[in-house]
């Protein structure tokens, strides 16, 4: 009795990039069984993937059918296709080992062209890469830093939003979209930051752009010169240094305390820079906040040195200790920063949309440097995300996690008193989606992380955000994407892990 049909699956791609040469001596069923034999050694047509029918393929690559036929014939006969019944012919589920293999030895003795010459800047971009890796593709382990709790994301509204939005849009979408932002994104983007961070701006001074780190990106692409001095706290947003720094920077490092960015040492070092790049919302990565006497003071230099203030709003909405505090954008006079948030950290980290306020006279020249980058960020995205903002959601949802927030956060300090005290301290924050564990006298950065590795987890220590010879060592436990029970027996196991 014959078994169920296997179900009929479309054909994946054309096979039109098959060259055919009929000029040339070898006859074309040949030339066609070579070319799809190649394409299955090399992976590009896959174990049981259906291939056209030999009259389809006759008329994609302008032959006789008989070519066809001749060559599906001899790739049958070596094992590379199989014909199936009612499902036309597919490459060979799995392709015999032989065969792929006597490919790969081929491919090794074949002469390999010499890669290109990096740039100096590619090896600087990879010496600092710690995230693209093996955790790319992995859920959240405890302790991952920087990422917000996914599970609570209302996905139900969001699809309801994305469907209408695909009804309604009108077809120029489709067609091109504003290098500055879709323009309703715009005006909420600025009502928004009006009213919750205390940020004075227009719509027309508002820059959608592909997350907070293209957004400094653009910056420093825009006003730095090579030689010209840039700021940065130390520890700090070590990426934002190392754009600025392949912008031709000089990179001048400056010391936080509990009040943030140390005023006295710029006025003590730095009498003239360029940019200044500061986290006072929650500084990055000890999430303190920078008092109102600090803010007024770096304002202050600020006007004295010529230098524009950069002002990363990392976190600013989770506040755990009273209410979020005004932005250091709505202190100044105009121009005097440029402010850089994102919705990564607020809504969900693969949604790639982040913003820039910035003043008049910088606006067609970021628009202008939008465009020859990428054009544009997804308009659908960017259409989905006012809506969820014009209607009230994203309120709700911000109000939503700070609460949740600020739960797990008091649950990892009480986990960590718990499990991890004889190792750790790990005091509360007011701020941001991590906490920073200090190590105790009996245990190193390093065995601490090494430790944390081999229990499963996840660990960044704190020097890695040292510009220079890190004065500070300790852990960054992130907390956000993970429930009490989680953050307990991860805590267990990291301290059986220290304690082996």
């Amino acid at each position: 009795m014959p078994g169920p049909k296997e179900p009929r699956r479309p054909q994946r791609f054309a096979l039109e990039a098959i060259d055919l040469d009929e000029a040339a001596e070898e006859p074309l069923y040949r030339q066609l069984e070579a070319g799809i034999r190649a394409a299955i050694q090399a992976g590009r047509l896959r174990p049981g993937e259906r291939l056209p029918s030999t009259r389809q393929l006759a008329r994609d690559l302008g032959v006789a059918r008989n070519t066809v036929v001749n060559a599906y014939g001899q790739l049958i006969i070596e094992g590379y296709l199989a014909p199936t019944a009612g499902s036309g012919t597919r490459v060979a589920a799995p392709v015999p080992d032989g065969l792929l293999q006597a490919a790969d030895a081929g491919r090794a003795s074949s002469n390999v062209a010499t890669p290109p010459t990096l740039s100096d800047a590619a090896h600087r971009l990879f010496s600092i890469n710690t995230v693209i890796a093996d955790e790319v593709d992995r859920p959240s382990r405890p302790f991952r830093a920087h990422t917000p709790a996914s599970d609570p994301f209302p996905r139900r509204l969001w699809a309801q939003l994305v469907a209408r939005r695909l009804r309604t849009l009108s077809r120029s979408w489709m067609d091109r979209a504003d290098p500055r932002g879709y323009r309703p994104l715009r005006e909420a983007i600025a009502g928004y930051l009006g009213s919750s961070r205390g940020v004075t701006c227009d719509a027309d001074q508002v820059m959608v752009t592909a997350g907070a780190q293209q957004a400094i990106n653009l910056i420093a692409q825009l006003l730095i010169d090579r030689g010209d001095t840039v700021c940065i706290e130390d520890p700090g947003y070590v990426p934002a240094a190392t754009v600025f720094e392949l912008a031709g920077a000089r990179i001048v490092p400056v010391p936080v305390d509990d009040e943030g960015i140390d005023v006295d040492a710029l006025n003590a070092h730095v009498p003239r820079a360029k940019l200044v790049f500061v986290t006072p919302a929650s500084q990055f990565p000890l999430c303190k906040t920078m008092s109102l006497a600090r803010r007024l003071a770096l304002l202050d230099w600020a006007e004295r040195a010529g230098a524009t203030i950069v002002e990363d709003d990392c976190s600013g909405e989770y506040r755990y200790a009273g209410r979020p505090l005004q932005a250091l954008h709505g202190l100044a006079p105009a121009g005097r920063v440029l402010y850089v948030g994102t919705f990564s950290k607020l809504l969900f980290p693969t949604l790639r949309l982040g913003y820039a306020v910035v003043p008049d006279s910088m606006v067609d020249h970021v628009a202008a440097a939008r465009w020859l980058i990428d054009q544009h960020s997804p308009p659908l995205e960017q259409a989905v995300v006012a809506d969820f903002i014009d209607e009230g959601h994203f309120a709700r949802h911000v109000r939503r996690m700070r609460a949740l927030y600020a739960e797990r956060q008091a649950a990892l300090v009480a986990v960590a008193a718990d499990e991890l005290g004889a190792f750790l301290d790990v005091p509360a924050l007011d701020t941001g989606l991590h906490l920073v564990g200090w190590p105790r006298s009996r245990a190193s950065e390093q065995d601490l992380v090494a430790a944390a590795l081999s229990a499963g987890l996840e660990q960044m220590p704190l020097s890695w955000f040292g510009l220079e010879q890190p004065k500070k060592t300790g852990l960054i436990l992130g907390y956000a994407p993970f429930a009490e029970n989680e953050l307990r027996r991860a805590a267990a196991r990291f301290r059986q892990a220290i304690e082996r």
